[in-house]
């Protein structure tokens, strides 16, 4: 975490303590005294020495929690206890709301995300019950703000985008932009935390379009929006754009005396790193990176000051320096231990001493590095896991809270018997026969799930632990015998470990998103895109893979593909048909990608000889491969959990299985249908349409 987000933190719990635009108090029709300019010491004496109204008490008990807030837990829940008890005797919805998000915001603040949770959806409750709309806007945007602070700290950065988004979207309604500028900043790094780069980019640009208009901390904004651009075109490799961006990111923190060079140090760092990548202009980089080391140091900070010296270790490295490389990283380390870039830095030190012919130094920090893959890697996956045994254990105990209620409403209905006759009887068998058919399939989704846990299990003890033994053994053959094999041997080594690891990855990546889906958390978000577009970086990808492999990669899709869906799910679907494709074709085959027109009769796989775009047809994406190829039977089982076949590529590469049936419910989620046309020894087919309702 680096000093700006430290601000934005801070910035952020200012808003869900004061309100979003400036308004501290509600309209509610009601005569009050202000009391805002009271010290806490005379507002607790006036409580217990004047005469004081019920409205007036709800504000002096609601200034108090304020003043308490960051001081004292009891005494700040006291008072947001006794204005709500004083609001709910008068019925005052706003006052009752606010006094639930004060409640909130406490238990938030010792970390009891339950209770914080509950009181801010009991604030929620009352939004609809306040008269004045920009009273009722203003608290809500408080709340969601405080609900997407909770997400935020829990790891969870779907749902508090979500949270974020609808603030945002009631602050452009009444144009409050005292906080837009932290917003817009939020919601882009959240979407780069996503990896969707389109919308990240939009929300910076806003951000840049709104410090130009204001006078409000521009320098500050401007800075970091130009910054987080130049880091977003430095990842789609719009090496150009990137400099431009960072270079006026630079400058500008010369246009605030304040700033004290703060501004300058990331821009400089992004600097480095685009002269590095893009321009192979390492002396340029080395002077960027010195740079932003100096500005660190005379700042003192060091986390700053651990990031410079990991970009100056990477272009060291890069120049061949690499004994510079290796101090440089050395200190990066001792600078700021807690850098969350420790894994590149553990990285660089292994790439350092393997040139340097440090074989046991490069294996130790190599080590540490794919350790510290694993546990990011094992943290996503054991949250997964865990959203997947609390749904379990949810309806597993709406079940039995189902099947406890069912008895006593049989005995019920059995005493009615008795004293209703033969025509209550009959009424009362009917209700019997209902319930015990409701029983029989709540019992059977029971059942299903147990199953769905079970297989779910099954993958995980199978696909995860005997790679792991296999990684285990290989680098104990590695340390057994990494004196004696040559440096050639030990970097081939290393790749293929890295190709292990990499493999293991993705399937994380495929158990994640699989969980995510069983319970519901993945949620589809659909807009207008350019598919072609979005495909690029994957493709370049893939397009390596082949190579390496000796197929032959070829791409047919129209430079503007605009279709409508969720961008990440279908990009995803296409990058896994891809990687299976090369998976399973040997050398000499061919890989093909075609987007094109589809026919009104998608099944026939027909195409219109249209202009892409033109006509009601929608959009086909099919992959075709001359690999392997499939026996009927096992196209039938492709989709089946149970049936689930984990085979091995044709150049030995690890595979789950899995993928498919994360594609297949993708695109269920899309209202479309992943087709599958193969023969054995003769390659496969891969295709679905985006309809003509959801294609732009």
């Amino acid at each position: 975490m680096n000093i700006k987000i430290i601000f934005i933190l801070c910035f952020t719990a200012l808003i869900v303590a004061t309100g979003c635009n400036g308004h501290k108090q509600q309209k509610e029709k009601d005569t009050y005294s202000d009391w805002r300019d009271v010290s806490i010491d005379s507002l607790e004496q006036l409580l217990a020495t004047k005469q004081l109204t019920d409205s007036d008490r709800i504000w002096i008990h609601r200034e108090l929690a304020l003043g308490y807030q960051e001081t004292n837990f009891e005494k700040a829940t006291f008072h947001a206890r006794e204005g709500l008890i004083y609001a709910q005797k008068l019925n005052k919805p706003h006052s009752i709301g606010d006094c639930y998000l004060r409640l909130g915001i406490q238990y938030y603040s010792i970390s009891q995300d339950d209770s914080a949770m509950y009181y801010f959806n009991k604030a929620l409750e009352q939004i609809p019950l306040i008269k004045i709309l920009e009273d009722a806007d203003n608290l809500q945007s408080q709340i969601y703000g405080a609900i997407a602070n909770l997400y935020t700290k829990q790891g969870n950065n779907r749902e508090a985008l979500n949270y974020y988004l609808m603030m945002l979207k009631i602050l452009e309604k009444h144009g409050w932009r005292g906080n837009m500028f932290l917003l817009y900043d939020n919601v882009g790094r959240m979407y780069l935390d996503l990896d969707n780069y389109e919308e990240a980019e939009k929300y910076f640009i806003k951000m840049q379009t709104l410090a130009k208009e204001s006078d409000n901390n521009k320098y500050y904004w401007a800075s970091e929006a130009l910054f987080q651009l130049s880091r977003i075109y430095l990842h789609n490799k719009d090496y150009k754009k990137a400099l431009d961006n960072a270079t006026i990111a630079y400058k500008t923190g010369d246009e605030d005396p304040k700033a004290k060079n703060l501004y300058k140090i990331e821009p400089l760092q992004v600097l480095a790193d685009i002269y590095r990548e893009g321009y192979n202009n390492y002396n340029k980089a080395e002077e960027y990176a010195n740079l932003a080391l100096r500005y660190s140091e005379d700042l003192k900070n060091p986390l700053l000051i651990s990031q410079s010296l990991a970009t100056l270790a990477d272009v060291y490295l890069g120049k061949g320096m690499y004994s510079e490389s290796e101090r440089a990283a050395l200190r990066a380390l001792t600078a700021d231990s807690t850098n969350s870039n420790n894994i590149n830095l553990f990285k660089t030190l292994a790439k350092a001493n393997a040139f340097l012919g440090k074989t046991a130094k490069a294996m130790e920090y190599f080590d540490r590095y794919t350790n510290l893959i694993a546990e990011r890697s094992n943290k996503n996956y054991m949250s997964a896991l865990t959203e997947v045994q609390t749904k379990y254990e949810t309806n597993k105990k709406e079940l039995e809270i189902a099947q406890q209620q069912q008895i006593i409403a049989r005995q019920n209905l059995q005493r009615g018997l008795l004293a209703g006759g033969v025509a209550v009887s009959i009424v009362i068998l009917v209700l019997l026969w209902y319930m015990l058919r409701l029983r029989d399939r709540r019992n059977h989704a029971l059942a299903e799930m147990n199953v769905t846990k079970d297989k779910f299990f099954s993958i995980i003890s199978h696909d995860l632990k005997n790679p792991a033994l296999v990684l285990r053994d290989a680098l104990q053959l590695l340390i057994k015998n990494a004196r004696s094999w040559d440096a050639d041997t030990l970097t081939d080594y290393y790749h293929d470990l890295l190709k292990s690891a990499d493999g293991q990855v993705d399937l994380l990546y495929n158990l994640l998103n699989w969980a995510q889906i069983q319970t519901g958390r993945m949620a589809y978000t659909p807009v207008a895109f350019n598919l072609s577009a979005r495909l690029r970086s994957d493709i370049s990808l893939i397009r390596k893979m082949a190579e390496n492999k000796g197929i032959t990669f070829v791409a047919e899709m129209p430079e503007d593909t605009l279709v409508t869906g969720d961008s990440n799910m279908l990009t995803a679907v296409v990058r896994n048909l891809l990687t299976n494709a090369v998976k399973f074709t040997p050398a000499d085959g061919t890989v093909t990608l075609k987007v094109f027109q589809a026919s009104p009769n998608p099944s026939k796989g027909g195409e219109f000889s249209l202009p892409f775009g033109e006509g009601r047809g929608g959009a086909c994406i099919s992959v075709t491969d001359t690999g392997v190829g499939m026996s009927e039977e096992q196209i039938r089982n492709l989709f089946q959990l149970d049936s689930r076949q984990s085979r091995r590529g044709t150049a030995d590469e690890q595979g789950s299985g899995l993928g498919l049936i994360v594609c297949k419910e993708l695109l269920e989620k899309h209202g479309s249908e992943l087709h599958v046309e193969s023969e054995e020894g003769k390659g496969s087919k891969f295709w679905f349409t985006i309809s003509a309702a959801s294609f732009c």
